[in-house]
């Protein structure tokens, strides 16, 4: 693997499922070759964004797929091998033991679905992060999920995703005692795990979207919105 280790940095940890496992929720409006180009579309922007913004001194990637993992160290990853796929906060988990080695001085957890996540974006994140010891949270736009978890130092408080993460990471670090700085950044606080967030797409970014999935995945995402 190739590590960057002039100084103690921060690590990014991304975990990926397997592509076949991706994106269910989506299968209303998306068909399965379109889920699966999605995914390596999206987590190639994540990876490729992650190793472009100043201050990220490495990337790695968590999944229980040989493939991903090829796909990841062919974008200068690092890649995590686990023995099988439990979910996203185990896969952190592991990925934070793998990491223990290298000392980083923080760590930011993040999915591989963010579609418009860009280096600015992770760079104004960064810069409003907290000072110090503690943990900075970017929640998802209905503030219910976490996006970004930057933890200062990894061990500050563990990862909780999975349902309503966003208040159950603010729950644990007020159990550790840790500072807590909620950063709000509409381009990271986008995933796309349900319809009405391929309609919120479009509308914040008609061309990102129709390169991502097109006109007619869209346009179903839209009545499919409206009807809820």
């Amino acid at each position: 693997m190739t590590v960057t280790d002039k100084q103690p940095s921060t690590w990014a940890l991304v975990p990926l499922k397997s592509p076949e496992r991706a994106k269910s929720r989506l299968a209303g409006v998306l068909s399965p070759d379109q889920r699966f180009r999605l995914f390596f579309a999206l987590a190639e922007r994540v990876i490729g964004s992650l190793r472009a913004t100043p201050g990220i001194g490495n990337v790695a990637i968590v999944t229980a797929s040989a493939d991903i993992a090829t796909f990841a160290r062919s974008l200068h990853a690092v890649a995590f091998l686990q023995a099988i796929d439990a979910g996203m906060t185990t896969a952190l988990e592991a990925g934070l033991a793998e990491l223990h080695a290298f000392e980083p001085a923080r760590v930011l957890m993040i999915p591989g679905d963010l579609p418009l996540i860009s280096p600015a974006a992770l760079q104004a994140f960064l810069g409003a992060a907290q000072d110090g010891a503690g943990i900075t949270v970017v929640p998802d736009r209905r503030r219910v999920g976490t996006n970004l978890l930057l933890c200062s130092p990894p061990s500050a408080i563990a990862p909780c995703f999975g349902g309503h993460s966003f208040e159950r990471h603010l729950a644990a670090a007020a159990a550790a005692g840790v500072a807590v700085k909620i950063v709000n950044n509409d381009d990271l606080a986008l995933d796309l795990d349900e319809p009405d967030d391929l309609a919120h797409l479009a509308l914040r970014d008609a061309a990102r979207a129709a390169q991502l999935f097109g006109e007619l995945p869209i346009a179903l995402a839209r009545r499919t919105a409206v009807a809820r």
